[in-house]
């Protein structure tokens, strides 16, 4: 009689093969979508602190803007001519009084400031115009060339 093999013969058949690709694959685009979730959130999360950041500058700004209109309504209201005026709104506001606006810097995080200028009217009233709100870089940006950059030209010298 022939000899009969009796046990269990382990084939990996085709559909075995697609079935490990299929889990390589989707394995692979799990690990792509946490990195990719994980940069989201990063920034995600410095755009929250930048952010922030600036609506606290904001507030500050604003209590400088209610600080300067009330100075004005102050000087407005004690003294009767533009210069007597101008006298006591200097006075009033010491170093933030340059060149006829009041100016202020709020420093912010990452090398900024909100810059503010406003420019009173002594005229009247008394009122307050603002000319700048904006944020500002209080530090030079130097740009890291320290990287070889192709310049688009080719060279055809062969060394």
């Amino acid at each position: 009689m022939a000899k009969q093999e009796s046990g269990f013969k382990a084939n990996i058949g085709s559909s075995s093969l697609i079935l490990i690709f299929i889990v390589m694959c989707l394995v692979t685009f799990g690990m792509l979508s946490l990195t990719s979730a994980k940069s989201d959130l990063s920034l995600a999360n410095r755009n929250a602190d930048a952010v922030t950041e600036y609506y606290r500058a904001d507030t500050e700004g604003e209590a400088f803007y209610r600080m300067v209109a009330e100075e004005v309504k102050t000087a407005c209201a004690n003294a009767a001519g533009h210069e007597e005026r101008l006298a006591l709104l200097e006075k009033a506001l010491g170093e933030y009084y340059r060149d006829g606006a009041a100016v202020t810097e709020v420093a912010m995080e990452r090398a900024q400031a909100l810059h503010i200028e406003l420019e009173p009217d002594l005229d009247g009233e008394g009122s307050v115009r603002v000319a700048k709100w904006n944020v500002i870089q209080t530090e030079d940006y130097e740009i890291d060339d320290s990287m070889p950059v192709w310049g688009g030209t080719v060279d055809t010298e062969q060394k």
